[in-house]
């Protein structure tokens, strides 16, 4: 074999390496995405199933009169802090939505109708803020997905899951397919 042949093999060699490369890293950068989704996803989850979450979230439903005057100086001190766990809360799940960190789909299932709710609510609030401060950004996130949520109905979910997959089947396990 000539010196040629050799140089010309390890070249398609080298090229192959590049390509081989050049594959695996994408593999792994949407590997990153992927689980960085899931983490995100995970930490909205907790969120709200966190008791603070859900003892604010009730406070503001139980509370929904005499939030609808949202005056700080009328609403009592537990009733502000629920109003602000509640709205920044909301507010960090509309910027992960807006930033495609977390699917729009799977916030609409996990509290669609109850992020429209809370800003029915909380809105006089935050105008009320929002004028008090000179600060139209106050909850501006939140405002912006309970608003999505609104515009987009086919996301909505007309029938409970326990209808609409009462027919799923969980997957069949590895070892139950090599066994058949």
């Amino acid at each position: 074999m000539s010196l040629q042949t050799l140089a010309n093999i390890a070249e398609i060699f080298g090229a192959l390496l590049v390509i081989t490369g050049v594959f695996f890293g994408l593999m792994e950068v949407r590997h990153y995405r992927q689980q960085r989704q899931e983490t995100a996803t995970m930490e909205v989850m907790r969120a709200f199933q966190s008791l603070d979450f859900n003892r604010a979230l009730r406070m503001i439903m139980d509370y929904e009169q005499e939030c609808q005057r949202c005056r700080e100086d009328t609403m009592p001190q537990e009733l502000q802090d629920a109003a602000m766990l509640v709205s920044t809360t909301l507010e960090a799940v509309g910027l992960m939505v807006f930033q495609r960190i977390v699917p729009f789909r799977l916030v609409q299932q996990l509290m669609g109708g109850t992020i429209q709710a809370s800003w029915r609510v909380l809105q006089p609030q935050a105008a009320w803020l929002r004028e008090k401060l000179c600060r139209p950004s106050i909850h501006e996130w939140f405002q912006w997905l309970a608003e999505r949520l609104d515009e987009h109905p086919e996301y909505r979910d007309e029938v409970g899951a326990y209808t609409k997959y009462g027919n799923w089947k969980p997957e069949t396990s590895p070892r139950k397919k090599h066994e058949t």
